[in-house]
């Protein structure tokens, strides 16, 4: 038997895996024909079609079994609205006479409305799904009840008290344990996951409930499903240079209000820090951000790392680096009532994003503010920012910043002066 599995796909979820798994296992299918649909009367899709269809392969790739296959034709080369007559027709031209359409109970109390010539009802051959919660027959709540009753008389009972004893051509699927999830809450509440799109694999939240972590990660890093609004939330973005703060912008600014903060006491000599500011405003002015200078407290920076000035790049030394910068920020962001942070360090590929977030969120946690920890650097964050400053000729500088990461950075002068 060959069951043919439609729907929306709006996005595909947990409800739609335990059934492909349920039927796996309980029915051994010679396949199992995921076909997403296409344009219909009764459904607006929020995505494109090329996105369903690119969630449908991680979910396919995901379950692991060669018997599920995705047929695109109704999204690819069908024109017009589509009714499950077309569907059926359709799957026996192609794949024989022997075949099941899966169907979730809650469509019985529906059918009347959208089969109206009952070709559903009577003439397709399928398979009901129940879910496990959800349904007004009390035997779909009760593992006992479900017992005792035998399945003839199960399926007898439930249709005399809906009065769909017009359904034929049936059977019920009673060993599946389906959970009762809606696509439609799960677009809803995705929007309370966006800011967490390119978050670390190994962070809990990443995951949207009742999706996948790999679907989730594409729903986030394409900002489906997100709700537009004409006023975008604040960020303040903690600046370490201008060549590493142009990845923030460009990947923030679509979704984020961005005000920038130049914090750096620990770039030394001061020409040096003057020269990396001025690269800095330059962006700004390119992009039409606003920023906030601060203040330049070299002392402050030099207090903080006595002990550990000759550490490596990553070492201590800029571990106290990084939390000052970390703190300020924070502090700042409070005191403007912007409710979210995040920094350009995250841009370089020299720094620890481990130190970096964990301090973030340290700070974050303290002074009331969100951090994002965004990794600006990944996808080719880092290179994009070595080509943009090369297009509109931004000072790059090479070496990290304090006097003691001259001897770690590239060949210059000023190297050469202290080096020899």
């Amino acid at each position: 038997m060959i069951y043919i599995l439609g729907g929306a796909f709006d996005p595909p979820h947990a409800g739609h895996s335990a059934i492909v798994r349920s039927v796996l296992h309980y029915k051994n299918p010679e396949k199992i024909i995921i076909i997403p649909s296409g344009q219909r009367d009764d459904k607006s899709y929020t995505v494109s079609d090329e996105q369903r269809l690119a969630m449908l392969d991680i979910f396919v790739w995901e379950i692991a079994d060669i018997r599920i296959i995705i047929d695109d034709f109704f999204l690819t080369k069908w024109e017009g609205n589509m009714i499950t007559r077309d569907v059926d027709l359709y799957a026996r031209g192609k794949y024989g006479e022997d075949i099941c359409h899966i169907f979730g109970t809650d469509t019985i109390e529906s059918m009347s409305e959208w089969d109206s010539e009952q070709y559903a009802a009577k003439t397709v051959y399928k398979l009901f799904v129940p879910r496990s919660v959800g349904h007004d027959h009390e035997v779909w709540n009760d593992p006992e009840k479900q017992k005792k009753i035998p399945n003839d008389d199960w399926i007898a009972s439930y249709l005399v008290r809906t009065e769909k004893l017009w359904i034929l051509n049936f059977e019920f699927l009673t060993e599946a344990n389906i959970p009762d999830i809606s696509s439609t809450e799960i677009r809803r509440i995705i929007p309370e996951y966006a800011t967490i799109h390119a978050r670390f694999d190994e962070d809990p939240r990443f995951i949207i409930p009742g999706l996948s972590r790999k679907i989730s990660r594409y729903i986030l890093e394409n900002k489906l499903y997100l709700t537009k609004s004409d006023k975008k939330p604040k960020i303040l973005v903690h600046v370490c240079c201008g060549p590493d703060v142009t990845m923030p912008i460009i990947q923030l600014r679509d979704d984020y209000d961005i005000i920038c903060f130049w914090y750096d006491p620990n770039i030394q000599p001061k020409s040096e820090y003057d020269k990396r500011y001025e690269a800095f405003v330059r962006i700004c002015e390119i992009e039409n951000i606003p920023y906030i200078k601060g203040a330049y407290d070299v002392g402050n920076f030099f207090t903080r790392i006595r002990w550990v000035e000759h550490t490596p790049e990553r070492g201590e030394k800029c571990t106290y680096c990084y939390d000052m910068r970390m703190m300020v920020s924070a502090k700042l962001a409070k005191r403007l009532k912007i409710p979210l942070y995040t920094s350009s360090l995250n841009t370089s590929p020299k720094k620890d994003l481990d130190k970096l977030f964990k301090m973030g969120h340290k700070y974050g946690e303290k002074y009331g503010v969100e951090f994002l920890d965004i990794p600006f650097r990944k996808h080719g964050g880092f290179e994009k920012s070595v080509e943009y400053t090369r297009e509109h000729d931004i000072y790059r500088q090479n070496y990290c910043g304090c006097i003691y990461s001259i001897r770690e950075g590239g060949e210059s002068e000023m190297k050469k002066r202290i080096v020899g």
